[in-house]
């Protein structure tokens, strides 16, 4: 599976220079993110030998067969999505992505975006911006730069 490249806040956090200090709990978050990846490894490799098994068998096993193939299935979906966020946290560790949605973006942009797709201003904007945006919270959803 390749690497897909950084999102767009990303690529400018980094254009413009937007640096942080690693934050003291990353090393933590970093080994509960291993270790959940151990636990949802184990999980599949579990599931593949339960799979391997059921194809073995007659009957009921090739139903039973094809249910564990789509578990299999989700399941390195959900460890290929544990693995891009590990390493999108390890990568950006150091890159401050909040700088450019505070000092660069007109939040009236941000705020109308938010009420054309239906999206809660809660999960762009923090408390604290909330209150410093304030003014911007009555913009309509058609607003245009």
């Amino acid at each position: 599976m390749s690497v897909p490249p950084p999102r767009l806040p990303a690529q400018v956090a980094i254009l413009c220079n937007h640096q942080r200090s690693v934050a003291k709990t990353h090393g933590n978050q970093m080994e509960k993110i291993q270790e959940k990846l151990a636990g949802l490894n184990a999980e599949l490799k579990e599931l593949e030998d339960d799979l391997r098994a059921a194809q073995k068998g007659k009957g009921d096993g090739k139903k039973n067969a094809d249910a564990l193939a789509s578990k299999v299935e989700r399941k390195k979906q959900a460890i290929a999505k544990v693995e891009l966020a590990a390493r999108s946290k390890e990568d950006l560790k150091t890159v401050a992505l909040g700088t450019s949605k505070i000092n660069y973006m007109d939040p009236r942009i941000t705020v109308a975006w938010c009420k054309r797709n239906e999206v809660p201003i809660e999960k762009i904007f923090n408390k604290s911006l909330l209150g410093k945006f304030n003014w911007a919270m009555d913009v309509e959803p058609t607003f245009r730069w």
